[in-house]
């Protein structure tokens, strides 16, 4: 998770469980569902942010024509309120700073993130939080679903 995301983490007990895990991060198998609350509110109620991320010497990562690692981020707008939207968002790809990226280059950066944009921090903190994750067991095979609730803050903002 980035600094300052909130919500659902991941962690193998056994080594060998860990690289079980890690093929399963780098398949279509494991479903990352994350909350956000954005500044305003993106320009389509729903759709698919698709560029190539890049890293500067400084660490701040940012979109590239070409020469980058391919990011693709979904998101649908669950509730809006006067300054802030509220959106669901998955990730078929797990970039370093992806999403707040992402939002950031559409305009409606996530809310207390200083870093890529956010003129607000609402909540003292980045409004970004991993809300759900969804994989079958390595071992069993059994479908897991992973849920974290909503933060009460963002609710708050999105009335």
């Amino acid at each position: 998770l980035d600094k300052g995301t909130s919500g659902l983490m991941l962690a193998a007990r056994t080594a060998h469980a860990q690289h079980l895990l890690q093929r399963l991060l780098h398949g279509s198998e494991f479903i990352r569902e994350y909350l956000a609350v954005v500044e305003g509110a993106p320009p389509e109620p729903a759709g698919t942010i698709r560029t190539q991320l890049r890293e500067n010497r400084i660490h701040k990562v940012y979109s590239v024509r070409s020469g980058g690692k391919t990011a693709v981020t979904h998101y649908q707008v669950e509730r809006l309120g006067a300054d802030y939207a509220l959106l669901a968002v998955a990730i078929d790809t797990g970039r370093k700073n992806q999403i707040r990226v992402h939002f950031s280059e559409l305009g409606c950066p996530v809310a207390g993130d200083k870093v890529y944009g956010a003129a607000t921090d609402p909540l003292g903190r980045l409004c970004l939080h991993a809300h759900e994750l969804s994989f079958a067991h390595p071992v069993t095979g059994a479908e897991l679903l992973l849920r974290s609730e909503t933060p009460r803050g963002f609710s708050r903002l999105v009335r």
